[in-house]
């Protein structure tokens, strides 16, 4: 088979990890006229390019390889890329280069004649897909199987390797040879790496896209310490052992002569990594993810970086990062220009009396965000992700209904109600059809999460870490409602349970460097006054943390002759929002809009 710019193209993940890249973070732009101190480079996997986001850098594959061979063109790129990774159909090709590096594993592995035997039987047994790994790892780290005596084998450098018997379940070492260390060159590098006991738990987190350096056995402890010991500066270290005495004191005596290195929480699954892998694969990539982030929060930062004048170089990064993010467009032109181009990083709160049309008005921004190609991440506590899609139908149909609703236009019911379909016209089917078109022309870039009072921070962390992840895109976050997410500690009471979430948001959207959109009730004392900041005191320190704090109200809200259950009963509603707190901006008059309770749509006035 032909190798092309298509079919090489994927290999990029492979050719930056080769390079010690972790693809879960920012790393230093690859553009050699950018000096990029502060990390702004990101793999996106989608597009199957690099990006910065500082200079606004855009590789692929073909790309580097031209940059960093100082190439021509690409069909030169392309020859090299097709050498370095094109087809190995049944590891004839592999067999054929014998002495080159094994693609993306330990740079120091060279493929000795046993080892191409080895692997070229690698298929002949089931041990490493039970043990979670995917061919894709299997090929990358050059794992064989000897049939001869019933092993597998794991290459580790220098042309050294470790056997285990599948049979027996053991690791076999030739006598009187040590255990050698797995992917030890890792030590170099700037990335976080896992220091880990096994080889199977080492692959296991390099499986699921981290990096990771095997002991091979708590006896060579010695032996790792003495590379740290010779080395200037080494790569930041998280110490991962088994959950076994013997994984508890190897780590330990690391931690006591090497105090920098970072001691993970325990497995929260099993003995080690690779069971955790096989038990559950998203816990455990989740599990690695919140050891690097807890590692990060846990480090100081030298104390001259406190000084305004440490951190002038940083502010003009950070400035440039800014310029290649723009404020996301709410669809709403008035909301916009008030809150100076849109939504920012930060934690935005939207706080309502109940069914007023909050939530229809957050789904309206999140469907005019996906509109433009932004990624969408909801947690929906209330209602259940067809309500909401059925919400976003009813809003196209009476968007494309132009006698306003009165023929065509169709509610949530007359959306998910089958049996009524079948009473429709054949004019009004075609127009439910058409809105349902428009609606899945953006509905990819929507991501739902149902919950209920039981779904608490971790949850909404984890997922917000596993979209980023799975997509290498940080989406817009939607928390409907903020009131329904489970406490942080029975013990206390709501307003400390809310303070504790609030504050957690905050710290989530400065760490993703996100924004985040929650939806908040109002104090029901409030129900008849004018929209202000007191409506959420009682609600916990939202006013506090908030960046911005949005209050939506019917008009003439506090007036005397003021009735919220006659305001509702209006259609439309004459309803509008108020910008009660903007760390960024000013606050502004209140933004008018016309609300169409029946097909959930706002139009501003």
């Amino acid at each position: 088979m032909t190798d092309t710019f298509e079919s090489l193209r994927p290999y990029l993940a492979e050719h930056l990890r080769e390079k010690g890249i972790n693809l879960k973070h920012r790393f230093r732009c690859l553009n050699p006229a950018h000096p990029d101190k502060n990390p702004s480079m990101g793999y996106d996997a989608r597009r199957e390019k690099v990006h910065c986001f500082s200079c606004g850098a855009d590789y692929d594959l073909f790309d580097l390889l031209m940059i960093e061979e100082m190439l021509a063109s690409p069909k030169e790129a392309l020859m090299i890329a097709s050498r370095r990774y094109g087809n190995t159909s049944a590891g004839i090709s592999a067999l054929k280069r014998g002495t080159e590096r094994v693609r993306g594993c330990s740079a120091n592995i060279r493929r000795t004649d046993y080892l191409q035997k080895c692997y070229s039987h690698r298929k002949d047994t089931t041990y490493f897909t039970k043990r979670g790994l995917t061919q894709s790892t299997i090929d990358r780290f050059y794992l064989g199987y000897d049939p001869e005596t019933d092993c597998v084998i794991l290459p580790c450098g220098d042309n050294t390797f470790i056997r285990r018997s599948v049979k027996e379940k053991r690791y076999l070492n030739e006598k009187g040879m040590p255990s050698p260390l797995f992917q030890a060159e890792l030590l170099t590098q700037d990335n976080p790496v896992f220091l880990v006991e096994g080889t199977f738990d080492a692959l296991s987190a390099e499986e699921l896209g981290f990096s990771a350096i095997a002991l091979n056995g708590a006896g060579n402890r010695e032996k790792l310490a003495e590379h740290l010991r010779q080395l200037p500066k080494h790569a930041p270290i998280l110490l991962l052992p088994d959950n076994d005495q013997a994984g508890t004191q190897w780590a330990i005596a690391l931690a006591e002569e090497f105090p920098e290195l970072f001691y993970c929480p325990p497995i929260p699954v099993g003995k080690d990594l690779n069971e955790l892998l096989t038990n559950d694969r998203e816990q455990a990539a989740a599990f690695l993810e919140n050891c690097l982030f807890q590692r990060e929060t846990a480090l100081p930062p030298a104390y001259e970086t406190y000084s305004a004048a440490g951190q002038i170089k940083a502010l003009h990064e950070y400035i440039q990062e800014q310029a290649a993010r723009p404020a996301l467009e709410t669809g709403f032109h008035q909301l916009d220009a008030a809150l100076d181009g849109g939504l920012y990083d930060g934690l935005y709160v939207l706080g309502a009396i109940s069914s007023l049309g909050k939530t229809a008005f957050c789904m309206q921004i999140a469907d005019q965000l996906a509109k433009q190609g932004r990624h969408v991440l909801i947690f929906s506590l209330e209602m259940t992700a067809y309500e909401l899609m059925a919400r976003s139908i009813s809003r196209e149909t009476f968007q494309l209904d132009n006698s306003r609703g009165k023929r065509y236009a169709r509610t949530v019911r007359g959306v998910l109600d089958g049996r009524r379909r079948t009473q429709y016209t054949s004019q009004e089917r075609t127009h439910l059809s058409i809105a349902e078109e428009q609606y899945a022309a953006y509905a990819g870039c929507l991501w739902f999460r149902e919950g209920d009072h039981e779904t608490g921070l971790d949850f909404i962390s984890r997922e917000i870490s596993r979209h980023i992840r799975e997509t290498g895109i940080r989406p817009v976050v939607i928390i409907d409602y903020l009131q329904i997410v489970a406490p942080v500690d029975v013990h206390f009471t709501d307003k400390q349970n809310l303070d504790r979430i609030v504050c957690a948001l905050k710290k989530l959207s400065r760490a993703h460097q996100l924004t985040i959109l929650a939806i908040s009730s109002f104090n029901r004392e409030n129900y008849n006054v004018e929209a202000t900041m007191a409506a959420f005191k009682e609600s916990g320190g939202i006013d506090y943390s908030a960046d911005v704090l949005l209050g939506l109200q019917a008009r003439g809200a506090g007036s005397r002759t003021f009735n919220i259950d006659e305001e509702k009963k209006r259609d439309p509603r004459e309803l509008e929002l108020k910008i009660l707190k903007n760390r960024s901006a000013g606050l502004g008059d209140p933004i008018p809009f016309r609300y169409y309770p029946a097909f959930s749509c706002f139009e501003e006035c």
